[in-house]
Order: structure tokens, then sequence, then C-alpha cells
């Protein structure tokens, strides 16, 4: 299995051994960390590049544009943790530790009525 890791962010070693555990032993994991424009050029690279699976870490726009275009993107599900030695990585100040990957099929925004508060 070859994977596209679309990241500004190398994949961690425990995450390259997780892509490896869910694909196959030979699965391979292809970083770009270059910005990209539109969902559209992910989707050509991705096809052009003959890959099976795509890591995309990027805006929820462009996630349901993905799913949208037929790529079914996997994401990085990631924990807080207050201990540095069971963190994975340290990202503006927080401390994460890598839980495991999902696939995204769909993006849902809700929204609530916002009230003039009382009392003031």
């Amino acid at each position: 299995m070859k994977i596209l890791w679309l990241s500004k962010h190398k994949p961690l070693p425990r995450e390259i051994g997780e892509l490896q555990r869910l694909f196959g032993e030979g699965t391979t994991v292809h970083t770009d960390m270059d910005p990209f424009t539109t969902a559209d050029s992910i989707v050509e690279q991705f096809k052009q590049g003959g890959y099976g699976e795509i890591v995309a870490v990027a805006p929820l726009s462009v996630l349901q544009k993905l799913v949208d275009r037929g790529v079914r993107p996997i994401w990085a599900e990631m924990q807080e943790v207050g201990d540095r030695r069971m963190a994975d990585l340290e990202y503006r100040g927080r401390l994460l530790r890598f839980v495991k990957f999902k696939r995204v099929v769909g993006l849902r925004l809700e929204f609530e009525e916002i009230t003039p508060q009382t009392g003031r």
C-alpha cells in the first residue's frame, strides 16, 4: 500500500507503525509538506501518484471537498496529555499523543441561535 501523507508535519514513528499494521508491512508513507492550493489539486496528486490512501491534515472545508470528490482521507486522532513523558509531540504549547486513525466520511456543522443575555 502506498500512502500519501499531506501535512506540515512529518508522521510520527507510532503513526507509521499503525499505518503498517492497518494496511500491511509493505506499506510506504510518502510525505508532502508543501502547502496545497485546492482540494482538486490534492485529488490530482493522489490519483497521479497511484496512492491507495491519504492522510490529510487540512481545514475541515478541504476535507469535505475531498469526500465530495470521492476521496475519503484518514484522520489522525490525537489526545492532549498533561505529562511530557506520555506525549508524542508538542504543538503550540499543547502536549499531544497519537491515539488512532479514523476515516473521514463526511463533516457536519451544528448551529444554535444566539439569544440576548438578560440582566445586562
